[in-house]
């Protein structure tokens, strides 16, 4: 396991969330960019134990006739949590996910095509039980608008849905939306891990300052699992 702490240190040390995620272009998030280790989050998908004990009958006698066992195709689906795709039906948002972490100077990568949303290998997925991190440009150099143009429309108890690698489709319900200053923001609220499962969405908002290729706020879209919305 990750350790929490070294987690929110380096976090809240370089929360550059500066999201060149705007006019900065594909290479970095030239806003959007924070410091981390991993927080507590399993390295794996999900880690389940199979016995085996079930098929395996006791011996009625201290002697046996060897007799020819069928073998019996598993009918345990494997389970894939990664993140293949992200769709908001509300704003027309239906985009692939690649996966990102930290560059060399610790910072967060963006993704490399304005209708790319990046998930962070430092925070959890589906079905692990804590925070789940995207982000996408709100706009690109040399393009326009980009995927999360829109996020600013996404209103709360509208649906998030993620693609998942293994072919199943977890759902999310809008919560809450934010506007944060870049300056200060909470980062260790926004992207750190939770006590229950939540999607976080983040793009850039504000001013965009073409001096510095960044905008001076954050939007922050929270979504929880359609599961835990009904409680």
């Amino acid at each position: 396991m990750r350790q929490l702490t070294a987690f929110l240190v380096l976090v809240v040390a370089s929360w550059a969330i500066g999201m060149g995620l705007g006019l900065a272009g594909a290479s970095s998030l030239s806003g959007d960019r924070f410091s981390r280790a991993r927080p507590v989050v399993s390295s794996t998908v999900v880690i389940q134990s199979f016995s085996t004990r079930d098929s395996l009958a006791a011996p009625t006698s201290a002697v046996s006739t060897p007799t020819a066992v069928a073998a019996v195709p598993s009918t345990v689906a494997p389970v894939d949590n990664r993140i293949v795709g992200l769709r908001i039906p509300a704003i027309g948002v239906d985009a692939p996910v690649v996966i990102k972490g930290l560059d060399g100077a610790r910072r967060m990568e963006a993704p490399d095509r304005p209708e790319e949303v990046a998930w962070y290998d430092f925070t959890a997925l589906p079905g692990e039980g804590s925070n789940v991190v995207l982000a996408g440009h709100v706009d690109f150099g040399g393009v326009g608008p980009a995927v999360f143009w829109n996020l600013w429309r996404v209103q709360v108890g509208d649906i998030v849905e993620l693609q998942l690698a293994d072919g199943r489709v977890v759902r999310y319900r809008v919560s809450g939306l934010e506007t944060v200053e870049e300056a200060t923001a909470p980062v260790e609220r926004i992207v750190g891990p939770t006590p229950m499962e939540r999607l976080t969405l983040i793009t850039c908002a504000g001013n965009y300052n073409p001096a510095t290729g960044r905008y001076d706020q954050r939007l922050i879209v929270v979504a929880v699992p359609l599961e835990q919305s009904r409680q």
